[in-house]
């Protein structure tokens, strides 16, 4: 019983200086690129403009 409460210790005080290492990130920091990574790119979906003109 003694070492198993000494293993829960030993746990709970790794983990929580593991969460202290890491930090809180903000939803600022989770999203440092400019947009989505499923963003089409310009040159995806859609007909060039030279297929539409004189319609």
């Amino acid at each position: 019983m003694k070492r198993l409460l000494h293993n829960f210790l030993a746990s709970l005080s790794i983990l929580t200086l593991v969460s202290f290492l890491t930090g809180c990130r903000t939803e600022d920091e989770l999203n440092v690129g400019g947009r989505p990574w499923n963003t089409p790119k310009s040159w995806e979906g859609g007909l060039p403009s030279s297929m539409t003109e004189g319609r």
